[in-house]
């Protein structure tokens, strides 16, 4: 029995081993996605000291999943004319809008932040929004996408603050990521954090489902693979019994 191992089952071997191989790997990947999702959720940054925006985010970055709640400091000028409502906001237990107005971050020309300047319980009674330069020390959050459908997409009366939903109102850039000012701004109640909807917890689901899926599909490949090695064996065999010892 010279050539048990032919190509035919050379390549199975091959094929096989990168299969099982990919599958864990991803399974892997997976399972740290996981668990990289379950450690930032146990991670409170609000009560952190404020850095400088552009310590945290980039204007064309995507928004890091740890930095939620970071506090930031924001200095440029204020974007009074794309100040817009955002709706079903409660303070003290009553319900009421969001007041966002974006600042640049530094010359007005430059990439914009959407701010939360406070709340208010009736659009009608908010202050007019500031101007010309200024300052915002506030809580970093990734745009909203809880997919409300904007009824009257012209007015200034938003369901949910999602950064694309601006952008035809600012004549630049903006981040992906809005700020909660810490203290109101011009008198007006600050907008509570508690009053976020509730984050996702579909994508780090997921994440474990797929894990467990390419290790299922990892076991599989394994199995068919010994399975296929194991039948073109057997002819071999056949024709060439081993040796008995004795």
């Amino acid at each position: 029995m010279r050539e048990l191992l032919t190509p035919r089952m050379l390549g199975a071997h091959l094929v096989g081993l990168v299969c099982v191989l990919v599958a864990g790997g991803l399974g892997v990947w997976q399972y740290e996605a996981w668990q990289q999702h379950r450690d930032d959720e146990r991670v409170d940054l609000t009560q952190g000291e404020p850095v400088a925006l552009a310590d945290v985010l980039g204007p064309d970055d995507g928004f890091p999943a740890a930095r939620v709640g970071q506090p930031v400091e924001i200095s440029g000028t204020w974007l009074p004319d794309a100040t817009v409502f955002v709706a079903d906001r409660r303070h003290e237990g009553v319900d009421g809008y969001w007041v966002v107005t974006p600042i640049t971050s530094g010359a007005a020309d430059q990439p914009a932040v959407p701010v939360v300047r406070g709340w208010v319980e009736d659009p009608a009674d908010a202050p007019a929004p500031p101007s010309g330069a200024g300052e915002v020390t506030g809580w970093l959050q990734p745009p909203e996408g809880t997919g409300a459908t904007d009824e009257d997409p012209t007015d200034d009366v938003f369901p949910q603050l999602r950064v694309a939903d601006l952008v035809q109102r600012v004549d630049g850039d903006l981040y992906g990521a809005y700020a909660v000012a810490e203290d109101g701004i011009d008198g007006l109640p600050a907008g509570d954090l508690e009053e976020l909807p509730e984050p996702s917890s579909t994508t780090a689901l997921k994440n474990i489902l797929y894990a467990i899926e390419w290790w299922v599909f990892g076991a599989f490949a394994g199995f068919i693979w010994w399975r296929f090695v194991r039948e073109s064996r057997a002819p071999a065999l056949a024709e060439h019994p081993v040796p008995s010892s004795t």
